[in-house]
């Protein structure tokens, strides 16, 4: 199996995969009063600042509702 070469040398397109990645990972952060509709948002994901009892959390539009996404222990090498 080969890959394509624009995977192999690092683009996909005419976007680095490190671009995509990046774009990919970074969430924007809303508070629970300016989250935007789930129903326009599925799939996605975003930082609620306040979600977690007032704290920050990640949350997951499942299309209908913003559910919170529980976050386990902190990562460690050890």
């Amino acid at each position: 199996m080969s890959l394509d070469p624009g995977v192999a040398h690092g683009q996909n397109g005419s976007r680095h995969i490190n671009e995509a990645l990046e774009d990919a990972v970074r969430h924007d952060v809303f508070t629970v009063a300016t989250i935007p509709h789930a129903a326009d948002h599925a799939t996605k994901i975003v930082a609620v600042s306040d979600g977690d009892t007032g704290k920050l959390c990640l949350a997951y539009s499942n299309g209908a509702n913003w559910l919170r996404i529980v976050l386990g222990a902190a990562v460690s090498a050890t």
